[in-house]
């Protein structure tokens, strides 16, 4: 997936190069056909380095003062030329390249070989509209999450919904901050809105902005696309491939979807494979471990215990609450 984003992004860096040395080259033309005094000279200044090197091969014994010579000449060359410049109030760099990144020369890399600021850029805007997220995480994240909403009252629990939810919070984080490290993903499950869709879309932004490839994808919309790929009717099937591929998938609202039996399949192959290459998920749903056992298998849900970390949302309904304080 990441691998098809950097191919694409070079290929726009060459595009935008080319771009940029026509517009220097378009300049050029127009400065000279206004300006032929500033051609003449640039000719002159152009010519006379190779005279110079062919005069020093003929009379090596005079190559000090023929350099002298070419030294003096070329400074008064660029005297006259930067006094046309001046007077007519010309770009005194109309000749050279204007980069979008000057940092890169827009080639995507510092001189040094790694990837500049822009490239980054580009590799996570890339990862923001591919992963289906990209509006979303522009109100869905750490930085937007509120703990407001979230009763201290424990009302028979351990823990209240607000310290719950602070658990699962500080955890989300860790998550994000040592993610290569991490060995499991997440399950979230509880009623609809107590924040399991907010808290996934927070971790996907923070991932993302790391340089991460992200995919998120209803359960709804997943076992539609199971099928369309079964039966030959994607058009475009790199998304299937970015589903297995991608460093983090999110199912959100699993248990929704119209199921069958090739498509739980599917999803149980999936989960499999992406296991097997230590690539993590995030599964959000509205059904406890023992009603998704019921729907899907123990075999489905034994995969979850052992490679999941487990988290219970309760509380009051958010989206709720928020209307009341309107």
């Amino acid at each position: 997936m990441m691998s098809d984003a950097v191919e694409k992004i070079m290929e726009e860096y060459e595009k935008k190069r080319l771009k940029k040395e026509y517009e220097r080259d378009k300049r050029i033309t127009k400065i000279y056909s206004e300006f032929p005094e500033i051609e003449k000279i640039d000719k002159e200044i152009n010519s006379s380095g190779a005279r110079n090197v062919e005069n020093i091969i003929s009379n090596l014994g005079m190559a000090d003062e023929l350099n002298k010579e070419y030294s003096d000449k070329i400074k008064k060359l660029y005297a006259l030329r930067n006094g046309i410049i001046e007077k007519n109030k010309i770009d005194p760099k109309f000749d050279s390249i204007k980069y979008d990144c000057e940092k890169c020369s827009d080639t995507g890399f510092t001189p040094d070989g790694k990837r500049c600021e822009c490239f980054n850029r580009r590799l996570i805007n890339y990862s923001y509209n591919r992963s289906n997220l990209s509006e979303i995480l522009k109100r869905e994240n750490f930085g937007t999450f509120s703990f407001d909403f979230y009763s201290k009252e424990k009302n028979g629990k351990r823990l209240s919904p607000y310290e719950n939810m602070v658990e699962i919070y500080n955890s989300a984080k860790r998550f994000c901050k040592n993610f290569d490290k991490e060995e499991k993903g997440f399950v979230f499950y509880g009623s609809t809105g107590l924040g399991k869709t907010f808290l996934s879309s927070c971790i996907a932004k923070e991932l993302m902005d790391s340089g991460k490839s992200v995919i998120y994808m209803s359960a709804p919309r997943l076992f539609i696309l199971f099928e369309d790929y079964r039966f030959n009717r994607l058009d475009d099937e790199s998304m299937v491939e970015d589903l297995y591929s991608a460093d983090l998938l999110i199912i959100d609202d699993l248990g929704t979807e119209n199921q069958n039996k090739n498509s739980v399949a599917a999803l149980f192959d999936l989960m499999n494979e992406r296991l097997s290459n230590d690539k993590k998920m995030i599964i959000s749903t509205n059904y406890s471990m023992n009603e998704l056992s019921r729907m899907y298998s123990s075999r489905f849900t034994s995969r979850i215990y052992e490679y999941f970390i487990i988290y219970g949302f309760y509380g009051d309904d958010i989206r709720i609450e928020k209307l009341k304080n309107r």
